[in-house]
């Protein structure tokens, strides 16, 4: 049998106004409770529990990642002294402008110490550079020389040049036979040599120099 909807609406109020203060008060905890038991561990449970599973997760990767990075550091730090000598090594072979003016006095003692007379030395008007990555630490500085001397002795002064303990590229090697003296050879050769160019002065702006006025 169906209620009537205004007999059920009518008893439900009757049922409200016999409700006490006491009972409102116990329903209105048991109501706080359950709102607070939904925020605090029904929504963390559904929400924000998967979300702390996948910061776990990558958590536990990054862990993996830096273990397996930890087990080649020492190969790394091997190689990295092994090439950090060989970078050093290669730097202290580079000339400086300063050293570069000793050159022609290193090559002719090195020639004499070879038996080959020096007949002839002029930088080189040619000029060449390296690629972007290099041209603003380095440059290369060319001498065009005229040397005569035995077959054996030419190849022992190659030998000493392309030994130096500096950065000597030996190019362009012509050896001709002498009229006057057939067991000395006049040899043409030349040498390129790896400089660092000096700082480039710091030029001051106008306004550095009117305020220093």
């Amino acid at each position: 049998m169906k209620i009537p909807e205004q007999l059920a609406k009518s008893q439900i109020i009757e049922f409200v106004k016999h409700v006490d203060k006491k009972t409102w008060a116990m329903w209105a905890i048991i109501s706080a409770a359950a709102l607070l038991i939904l925020i605090f561990l029904v929504i963390p449970a559904w929400v924000e529990r998967p979300l702390l599973r996948r910061d776990i997760e990558n958590m536990q990767a990054l862990i993996r990642q830096v273990n397996a990075l930890s087990q080649k550091r020492p190969v790394w730090e091997e190689n990295q002294k092994l090439f950090g000598a060989l970078i050093d090594k290669t730097k202290g072979r580079v000339f400086t402008t300063d050293g570069l003016g000793l050159l022609l006095g290193q090559i002719s003692k090195m020639a004499s110490e070879s038996r080959v007379d020096v007949l002839a030395s002029k930088p080189m008007n040619e000029k060449e550079t390296f690629a972007a990555a290099y041209a603003a630490k380095y440059q290369p500085s060319g001498y065009d020389f005229t040397v005569q001397g035995g077959y054996h002795d030419l190849g022992m002064l190659i030998s000493r040049l392309e030994e130096y303990d500096k950065l000597l590229r030996v190019q362009n090697l012509q050896i001709v036979s002498s009229d006057k003296s057939p067991e000395r050879h006049i040899c043409g050769l030349k040498l390129w040599a790896i400089v660092t160019p000096p700082p480039a002065p710091v030029k001051k702006s106008a306004g550095a120099k009117s305020a220093k006025n």
